[in-house]
């Protein structure tokens, strides 16, 4: 799972003129900290997570926003969880098994996140179209997909901690994560529509 911010940049690569409820669901399915509910909502609990998403996308109303935006999150984070942590978790002492490693890697997606979101001159644009949004507004928040009604609490509690920033990342840098979000709006594009 990629940073908020790796989210929005691959969101703003593959639709700079996306409206807030596009931009939101590029967050929504990290609103919970429960990691078993995440896996869930992630797919991570199917046994081919690329079917499970392929199948899901054939459920979705892809000219709605907020379902083609949740699609893809899921999207990213599974090109991301196969490409980028195993490298991260590799080069962690003790990354093939327990916790520490995770704990670190966390940390330095949230610095990565932080720093992103002071070098886009289109973030601050970015969470002014989410917060405008009238996010009870889509079919997706009625049994379509599992969002909680918390929603803006999330939305703010995101920004206010991107706001607020840190240090800069030790591993990852931003080259690396804008190039990621390029190549998967362009392989989300594909798989969509080639």
């Amino acid at each position: 799972m990629p940073s908020m911010m790796i989210h929005l940049t691959a969101a703003y690569e593959y639709d700079a003129d996306g409206d807030g409820l596009f931009y939101f669901a590029n967050l929504a399915p990290d609103y919970t900290d429960a990691r078993r509910i995440k896996d869930i909502i992630h797919l991570r609990d199917k046994p081919d997570r690329l079917s499970a998403l392929a199948e899901l996308k054939s459920t979705l109303d892809l000219k709605n926003p907020f379902e083609l935006g949740w699609l893809l999150h899921l999207f990213a984070d599974s090109r991301w969880d196969s490409a980028v942590i195993p490298k991260f978790r590799d080069s962690y002492p003790d990354g093939d098994g327990g916790e520490p490693w995770f704990t670190a890697y966390r940390k330095e997606i949230g610095r990565l996140s932080f720093a992103l979101y002071r070098r886009e001159p289109w973030a601050a644009e970015v969470f002014a179209k989410m917060s405008a949004a009238e996010l009870d507004d889509t079919r997706a928040l009625t049994g379509v997909l599992p969002v909680p009604l918390e929603l803006g609490w999330f939305l703010e509690r995101v920004h206010m901690r991107h706001e607020r920033g840190g240090a800069p990342p030790e591993f990852f840098t931003l080259e690396m994560a804008e190039g990621f979000a390029r190549d998967t709006a362009r392989g989300f594009k594909e798989w969509l529509y080639g």
